[in-house]
């Protein structure tokens, strides 16, 4: 067999390549942390879900779509249905707390439609669990190599990458575990790049989770498709292809940028993943936690408060599209609520996104308090982002403070007490009664997937520590 990385040395196509990374990576071949960082987030992952499955999105997806006879299971619900529908209805629970992870270098949510679509395959499959985490490895990696090619103009442009590129992710990973050939391989990408979408114009709407299902549920039909030797046009990547359709890219662009493309060698999540410490749009989270810290060394309460200014670039400021959120939904994507949120309450937590919380009377009065300003970017262009910047007016004074990093970054990540803490606080939001040392045996449980022989058990046994018979036959 090649390795992966002579392949793509001497070849100049995108979707070569990507063919090739599916076809030769085996679980063998991950760095020993590319496999306890695909762990750490597919717990993650399978945790939000959960706490966020009573959310009105899902239970009318369920509504929708759950009717379907199959024999697909829910995250978190003893009802099966068909594995396109269940990709669907369990991707939209993933990313309905937007509590999910993401990698800020390309702007998505990479395990959210990877988990979701890998899931019902693994378990029709029965698939292992170095399967799964090495079919996670590629799609994730997927994900943000293509959108690295893209660039920040795809998300410019208003489409919501976690859906755009997670089609193409998605359909990656499950190709490589329905272990498809070069050619249907090939065939499925193409057919995925068409079923690509996903508008930011649905942030703070129920559209905007549904968005990971779609994502998950095409994937899953893309490499069907395929498998059963349907066709798309496998220079889906070239002239008039995707990446012009989605980025106003030409094939000159695409040339020049896919020179170092590179698969996996080394995985950019290694580099890029952040998972989240409060259940909201990540681009909030610098100014939550700069809130935090200036709360604190100050002890600042809203009556003190003046006036806040806040400073982002221009890039960070897009996913925040609600200066006056009236819900729960719309809270979770304003800049002005989270950092109301961060001084009045201190801790953000998944409370804090209720419609009543949203629309407290004197935290609506204190909207036109904040403002929000776009930093000038600098005449070079410098690698990742610009820190933000908090300027809190009060009692006659102004504090100012710079933060860089949020908190789950790379540079300042979760500790492993934090990532269970955070695991077991949404299995307890979800099932309050169940005792805490349960959960914490299932994320110890998880840790050690690759040596479960079937996925679906792992499965099985965080859904019955939450008294949810899920993958009862």
């Amino acid at each position: 067999m090649k390795n992966v990385n002579q392949i793509g040395s001497v070849n100049n196509d995108v979707m070569d390549r990507l063919v090739a990374f599916i076809t030769t990576t085996t679980y063998a071949s991950l760095p020993a942390e590319m496999i306890t960082l695909a762990k750490q987030a597919m717990i993650d992952t399978l945790g939000v879900s959960i706490a966020g499955w009573r959310e009105d999105a899902v239970q009318k997806t369920i509504a929708v779509y759950g009717e379907q006879a199959g024999n697909a299971s829910l995250f978190a619900q003893a009802k099966k249905t068909s594995e396109e529908n269940a990709a669907l209805i369990n991707g939209t629970a993933t990313h309905v707390l937007d509590y999910d992870d993401a990698s800020a270098g390309v702007i998505i949510h990479p395990s959210a439609p990877i988990l979701a679509a890998i899931t019902p395959v693994a378990e029709r499959l029965q698939s292992s669990g170095q399967d799964v985490i090495t079919a996670y490895a590629i799609g994730t990696e997927v994900m943000i190599r293509i959108g690295e090619i893209m660039g920040v103009q795809h998300y410019r442009l208003g489409w919501h990458a976690t859906d755009t590129l997670g089609t193409v992710g998605a359909a990656s990973a499950c190709a490589y575990l329905e272990h498809l050939n070069d050619e249907q391989c090939a065939h499925a990408i193409a057919i995925a790049a068409s079923m690509s979408g996903g508008l930011q114009k649905n942030f703070g709407s129920m559209t905007k989770p549904l968005h990971v299902g779609l994502a998950a549920s095409h994937g899953i039909q893309a490499v069907k498709l395929a498998h059963a030797g349907f066709t798309g046009n496998t220079n889906i990547f070239k002239d008039r292809g995707f990446f012009l359709a989605y980025g106003g890219m030409t094939e000159q662009d695409v040339i020049a940028k896919q020179a170092t493309l590179q698969f996996g060698s080394p995985y950019d999540l290694l580099t890029s993943l952040a998972v989240k410490k409060f259940p909201c749009c990540f681009a909030t989270h610098r100014f939550i936690h700069g809130m935090q810290l200036l709360k604190t060394q100050h002890n600042l309460t809203l009556d003190d408060i003046e006036a806040i200014v806040l400073h982002a670039q221009s890039r960070s400021l897009l996913p925040l599209v609600h200066h006056r959120p009236k819900t729960g939904l719309q809270g979770k994507f304003s800049a002005q609520y989270t950092v109301l949120a961060a001084l009045v309450d201190e801790q953000v937590t998944l409370t804090s996104f209720t419609d009543e919380q949203v629309q407290r009377p004197h935290l609506q009065q204190a909207f036109e308090k904040v403002s929000v300003h776009v930093l000038e970017e600098p005449e070079t262009p410098v690698e990742g982002l610009l820190p933000v910047t908090l300027h809190i007016h009060a009692r006659g004074e102004v504090y100012k403070l710079s933060v860089p990093i949020a908190p789950g970054s790379v540079e300042l990540p979760l500790s492993a007490d934090e990532h269970r803490e955070k695991w077991v606080s949404c299995l307890h939001y979800y099932a309050p009664d169940v005792p805490a040392s349960q959960f914490s045996q299932r994320y110890d449980d998880g840790m050690a997937l690759e040596t479960i022989a079937r996925f679906s058990d792992w499965l099985q046994a965080v859904h019955d520590a939450v008294e949810t018979p899920l993958l009862k036959h």
